[in-house]
């Protein structure tokens, strides 16, 4: 009898064990505890960079929640190579942590567009700063986005305690070994605890997103924690990044390997942003790699790591924060970078949610010249290849990335000639210039409009950035 229900009870057997590990795999990002916020506290006692921006006006509303739970720290498994294929090790299991999720949305279930960009809050500045919320709120907002910054990193969460005592003075994470699970577990909870978060509204997508020292750590996310992240999220922006990756625990990057490749058999969308100070200052053609069915890389030439864009719009949210550095001013020797890298930042959002939702791959693109250990420039000086804006098409100026600050007693000096490194800078033609290139405004407004359609068809700017940027050439004094 035993003997005739064998292969029964073998099938059932791994039936069992198949389903047993499929539940494991559903069930490995922890749901985490999310606490709102009460919207009746003190004044003073409100987010620390809310918005900037009258978000009601555009139907938006913004709440903040604490995010809580325990997450596991590991060490690295075997040697860890350039291409990415990393594995891990438990090295410490159940650390508690709190932190914070800063969430913006629409207040209408009908004007969300089902999609959920999750930001890696970036703490270069030793605090948080809503980096591609800044550079694309006008797209978030207008393509009906929902945004949530989560501040994830141990010094992110130091400066939330020292800011403001009485709203975060209980929040724990001193370790940025945790940082990843954190990552994991807010996009667990903004999945499985919308009706909080989201005020009911279902997240569809999830895009996880970070630029500069967040895009490092997303780099080691990626590969060392794919199982954990394709489980919650569906693509990745990683945005400035350098050739190197962060480690598993605290520190900017791992120097071993010193370039690092998103790894071969990664299944999450991912779009790798590249400015040319990126690529070139910062050595990220170290890790260039050819693009596959799951990632694209596009390298913006003339763009330099941040820009006048950014400054303007994070300046005075630095100013309202630190009342006492409310005549901070960023002082650089040259003028700072005015390439329209928002674009791009834009079409890459934009371009995600379609590759994740319909199917859709987005356009490659070719790198930016480089030869003989020089970057090829136009007779303008101008770099050639990558993805060919208007404004580089069709110049105005010499875009660049060599700029510096001024030092001098203080850290005030000190960080101002830190951040001038960052900015760029732009060169505006002369008079003659101009006038030998465009006889007159008709004729430069007909050569960048002709150059805007021309990245609008290659799917590299999207319909109202196109309208908004042939707009400004229209306005613009040129010649």
């Amino acid at each position: 009898m035993f003997i005739s229900r064998l292969p029964q009870l073998i099938f059932s057997t791994v039936t069992t064990l198949i389903a047993l590990t499929c539940v494991t795999a559903s069930a490995s990002v922890p749901n985490p505890t999310i606490t709102p916020f009460h919207s009746d506290m003190e004044e003073k006692t409100r987010p620390f960079i809310s918005a900037m921006i009258d978000l009601e006006s555009y139907g938006y509303i913004e709440q903040e929640f604490a995010i809580s739970g325990t997450g596991n720290s590991y060490d690295k498994e075997g040697a860890w190579k350039s291409d990415g294929q990393w594995e891990k090790k438990l090295a410490q299991s159940h650390i508690p942590y709190k932190t914070r999720m800063l969430v913006r949305r629409p207040e209408n279930p009908e004007d969300f567009n089902g999609v959920v960009i999750v930001e890696w809050l970036n703490n270069t500045a030793f605090m948080d700063v809503d980096v591609i919320w800044t550079q694309s709120h006008k797209e978030i907002i207008r393509s009906g986005y929902a945004w949530v910054g989560v501040t994830v990193q141990s010094l992110g969460v130091g400066f939330l305690r020292a800011w403001d005592k009485q709203r975060y003075g209980d929040f724990t994470q001193r370790n940025d070994a945790l940082s990843y699970e954190i990552f994991s577990q807010a996009g667990k909870a903004i999945r499985e605890q919308n009706q909080l978060i989201l005020g009911g509204m279902e997240a569809e997508t999830l895009l996880g997103v970070g630029e500069s020292q967040s895009a490092v750590r997303l780099t080691t996310y990626i590969n060392a924690f794919q199982e954990e992240a394709r489980e919650v999220y569906d693509g990745m922006l990683v945005y400035s990044r350098f050739p190197l990756s962060s480690p598993l625990k605290n520190g900017i990057a791992m120097l071993a390997p010193s370039k690092v490749h998103i790894r071969e058999d990664n299944t999450l969308k991912v779009i790798q942003l590249l400015t040319e100070q990126d690529v070139f200052m910062f050595q990220f053609r170290l890790a260039r790699q050819a693009d596959n069915e799951s990632l694209r890389t596009w390298e913006i030439p003339g763009a330099s790591h941040y820009d006048n864009y950014g400054v303007s719009k994070l300046l005075p949210q630095y100013q309202r924060e630190f009342p006492a550095l409310s005549e901070l001013q960023v002082t650089c020797k040259n003028s700072t970078n005015l390439m329209p890298q928002r674009y791009l930042v834009n079409t890459a959002l934009d371009s995600l949610h379609n590759w994740v939702e319909n199917g859709i791959a987005p356009p490659q693109a070719e790198p930016i010249e480089y030869r003989f250990f020089r970057v090829v420039r136009d007779q303008h000086g101008n770099a050639r290849g990558g993805v060919r804006l208007p404004d580089i098409e069709v110049p105005v100026a010499r875009h660049n990335y060599a700029n510096y600050g001024w030092f001098g007693p203080g850290s005030y000096f000190v960080a101002n000639a830190f951040a001038c490194l960052f900015l760029g800078n732009t060169v505006p033609f002369s008079q003659d210039k101009l006038l030998q290139l465009y006889p007159s405004h008709e004729n430069y407004v007909e050569q960048y409009t002709d150059a805007a359609k021309a990245a609008l068809e290659a799917g590299f700017l999207l319909p109202l950035d196109y309208e908004e940027a042939v707009a400004n050439a229209q306005q613009a004094p040129i010649p």
